[in-house]
């Protein structure tokens, strides 16, 4: 095995459908409106069109009294895109590191991806991403995986393709992939170790440090998200968490953070054990949202 093609909703990208609904109906009716509308066979069509409109106006056609809410779906993409699969940024990381090739292969509509693109920085260390409704065909079709396949340069026989749907792994199966079922970030690590595509994890045995300004850092605790990566780098463009070592914490300092005084910022210390952490040009990256309840406000180290 020598590259590695990823599917994106479900295993690097968390996309939930629910969510534009709930901007134009109330939450507890949209299960019921998505069945009565038939939004899951609907949206499947809609994976292999480069523009939504007809197909839209045609659902409204079918669903007048729903009009709202069908207009609303497109309309509030972006809140379906409720952040990164935790982990599997810092998977995509290390197969760069070990000099294995990566692409992404996704069932999306040509005219919705830019939403997630323009969005999401993880997607830029992807070679290339095949996007199913600028192809005109969607998975299990077993032509999208001869372009993906054809476009990268890749050899079906030494390629792993993952993805979140068992219909989908077991088609690129057939098609001659290697074909892995996506649980969990940590799990795909596991089989791509087993295959030879990455090495064992060495765990940090020292604790990471991130500085932090103290308002960003007392609205996190307030609402209980913290949304960035440094200092006006936001999480889901950057893809991770800018940490430090305690050696690095000065030189930091000095270069983001020179202009603020100590008394607003903070330096929180975080042991590193099982969390998705990744040492690039020297400094670790968290490829997770930053864990609140594991953050420990601390002094700079001497």
């Amino acid at each position: 095995m020598d590259a590695v093609i990823f599917d994106l909703g479900g295993v690097v990208l968390e996309w939930v459908p629910e969510r534009a609904f709930e901007q134009v109906v109330d939450a507890a009716e949209v299960p019921r409106l998505m069945e009565r509308i038939g939004f899951h066979e609907w949206n499947r069509g809609n994976d292999g069109r480069d523009s939504l409109a007809a197909a839209e106006d045609e659902l409204v056609s079918l669903h007048p009294g729903e009009e709202v809410a069908i207009r609303g779906y497109r309309s509030h993409f972006a809140a379906t895109l409720t952040g990164m699969v935790p982990g599997t940024g810092a998977v995509i990381a290390e197969l760069g590191q070990a000099g294995v090739p990566t692409t992404a292969l996704t069932n999306w509509s040509g005219e919705l991806f830019p939403y997630a693109r323009q969005r999401f920085g993880i997607l830029g260390r992807f070679r290339d991403i095949v996007v199913s409704g600028r192809e005109g065909v969607i998975k299990p079709d077993p032509r999208i995986f001869a372009i993906a396949c054809e476009r990268a340069g890749f050899e079906p026989a030494a390629t792993v393709f993952v993805d979140d749907s068992p219909a989908n792994v077991a088609a690129a199966r057939a098609f001659g992939l290697h074909g892995l079922h996506f649980r969990t970030a940590d799990a795909l690590r596991d089989d791509l170790v087993a295959l030879g595509l990455l090495p064992p994890r060495r765990s940090l045995s020292v604790p990471v440090y991130h500085w932090a300004p103290r308002q960003e850092w007392e609205r996190a605790l307030a609402t209980g998200s913290y949304p960035w990566s440094g200092r006006g780098l936001g999480y889901d463009a950057e893809g991770f968490v800018h940490l430090s070592f305690a050696g690095q914490l000065t030189r930091t300092r000095e270069r983001f953070y020179a202009d603020l005084a100590d008394d607003d910022l903070v330096l929180l210390r975080l042991e590193p054990d099982g969390l998705p952490i990744v040492v690039e040009d020297g400094f670790p990256h968290l490829f997770a949202p930053l864990p609140l309840e594991r953050a420990t406000q601390v002094s700079a180290p001497a």
